[in-house]
């Protein structure tokens, strides 16, 4: 077990902070800290070996448990996969509930492919979760599967599609054929988003294709009920060459319906009338991406309130070897357009990161109240231990509304990454873990566990959606201080309910607040479609279920 501290103040930015009195700083010092659990959760052995690519969290059998699933690519030479003797296949594991997972009969969801991607999400709208896996399939006249025996494991797993699995009380069943939701022209799918971007209180799946195939086509599928799909892509506006890697969705210009950004190709969609999308050229103009190589490619994507002032910003994680990130601030709408600047160095980031940096997030990872962002790439010490790539929130100077990060240590080679790296609290303890989803020889997925901010408030917001969809995703949280709802001033986080973004992972559906010293909060909630729910005097350190009523 070892234990990953994070360093996350640095001396000049404290100076710099009191020197302004402007300065509306963080709560005090602590440390960023985490345990890696990996070992004592059992998880080393189940996944040994994989070529790990996606990775999600849920609670599949309603335990009140996050569960996990993991997947990889199977296509590689046996000895790649080294300890196992060959492909490791994809692994669902059950939360114990002691700290420790179970791995779940292969049998339900253990294929061999070369997932790209996971998802747990009620797509049924029955109140339990199912799970969509994107997998990247290579089959083509071009591969060298002709030169391989078909039946081995890893020409098949080239030939795998994605896949969707109806939650039958606990249970996995395979309804990929007769769903819609998988066809079989989507080949090399990599994101997986959710969002009703119709309305109908019905969650649509929005799937990223990259663009290693020869017409790359990201999809948008109407959810018709009873878990089928229909391609509603071209009805809805959307182009057919959207390509990307990751996936931010989250609505941006305020009319109450999703919209949606795909990184790498960069693009943004808003919201329209009648259902359709459209891509305004001021936003096509703000995201534009030279690259500097054939390998400098924007990846994930996360939307998050990063300076308290009830917008969403924009993070973006780069898959270069040498990620030049990106941090963009919401100035507010104009003319029915969010503007965005790119504020990267203005809040205290580094040119660039000297690894690869696919998955991203905004959240609180110490609880004080302030958002972090963290990427799913780390240090790797010669004695095993992990310092996972959180810029921690110190503050933002009030006359700008600039907030300003810092690295838990000098950026600096050598650095690893991990292409999935989603967080969740696996142990309920109210703060945020992480599943780092590995792909190379010589590390391996871990789980580490936070232990920061203990002293710290925190409140979980989950959603139960009555008319709208059952996971309230695209629902509007916003939490003040007690006895001030509704005043900007006394704003202490702001968040929409998501799950899927980043890059190849997939999240509990929930809005994490840190709340530092706070004892009590009042909470406003925007359904989709606009009705407005106030839950006051609601105490720190515990979750809030909202439920929405039938009338």
């Amino acid at each position: 077990m070892f234990r990953v501290s994070i360093i996350c103040v640095l001396a000049t930015l404290i100076s710099d902070s009191r020197a302004d009195a402007q300065a509306r700083p963080a709560a005090p010092f602590s440390a960023i800290t985490f345990t890696d659990v990996t070992a004592a959760a059992g998880l080393v052995d189940p996944i040994a070996g994989m070529l790990g690519h996606g990775g999600a969290w849920g609670d599949y059998d309603g335990d009140g448990r996050l569960d996990i699933y993991v997947g990889g690519f199977c296509d590689r030479p046996d000895a790649e996969y080294n300890p196992a003797d060959g492909p490791v296949p994809n692994c669902l594991l059950r939360n114990l509930g002691d700290g420790r997972f179970d791995r779940i009969a292969a049998e339900q969801v253990g294929i061999h492919g070369r997932t790209s991607g996971a998802l747990f999400a009620d797509l049924d709208n029955d109140g339990d979760l199912d799970l969509y896996v994107a997998n990247n399939a290579k089959a083509s006249p071009r591969d060298s599967t002709k030169q391989q025996d078909p039946d081995t494991i890893q020409a098949q797993a080239k030939r795998v599609h994605s896949r969707v699995y109806r939650n039958d009380g606990g249970k996995f069943v395979d309804v990929s054929a007769s769903s819609g939701a998988c066809p079989d022209s989507l080949h090399t799918a990599r994101n997986v988003g959710l969002l009703d971007y119709n309305s109908d209180g019905l969650l649509d799946l929005f799937i990223v294709e990259d663009r290693f195939t020869a017409k790359p086509r990201s999809v948008l599928l109407r959810n018709l009920g009873g878990l089928t799909f229909q391609d509603v892509t071209h009805e809805a506006g959307l182009p057919d060459d959207v390509f990307g890697l990751g996936l931010a969705i989250a609505d941006i210009n305020n009319d109450g319906r999703a919209d949606i950004f795909v990184g790498h190709s960069n693009r943004c969609f808003l919201s329209g009338p009648g259902n359709t999308y459209h891509e305004p050229p001021s936003l096509a103009k703000t995201f534009a991406w030279q690259p500097l190589d054939n390998e400098d490619w924007p990846c994930g994507a996360a939307f998050g309130d990063l300076n308290r002032d009830g917008r969403l910003d924009l993070v973006l994680a780069i898959h270069g070897v040498r990620a030049r990130n990106r941090v963009y601030l919401n100035e507010g709408i104009r003319d029915g357009v969010p503007h965005f600047h790119d504020v990267t160095a203005e809040v205290g980031f580094p040119a660039e990161v000297p690894t690869r940096c696919p998955h991203v997030e905004i959240q609180d990872f110490d609880n004080d109240g302030w958002p972090d962002i963290y990427f799913s790439a780390a240090w790797l010490d010669g004695d095993g231990k992990v310092t996972p790539l959180v810029f921690r929130n110190v503050g933002i100077n009030a006359e700008r509304g600039m907030p300003r990060f810092v690295p838990p240590r000098k950026i600096d080679a050598p650095m690893v990454y991990f292409p999935a790296g989603p967080s969740g609290d696996f142990d309920a303890d109210g703060r945020l873990d992480l599943l780092l989803v590995n792909w190379f020889a010589g590390n391996h997925t871990r789980l580490l566990r936070n232990e920061c901010g203990g002293d710290n408030g925190w409140l979980k917001v989950q959603i139960v959606g009555r008319k709208t969809n059952r996971m309230g995703i695209g629902a509007k949280v916003r939490v003040y201080g007690s006895g001030q709802l509704g005043k900007p001033e006394a704003l202490l986080g702001y968040q929409e309910i998501a799950a899927g973004y980043g890059y190849a992972s997939g999240h509990e559906a929930i809005a994490h607040f840190g709340l530092a010293n706070q004892p009590s909060v009042d909470v406003e909630v925007t359904l989709p479609g606009g009705k407005v729910i106030h839950k006051t005097g609601i105490e720190a350190r515990q979750r809030l279920v909202v439920s929405e009523s039938k009338e």
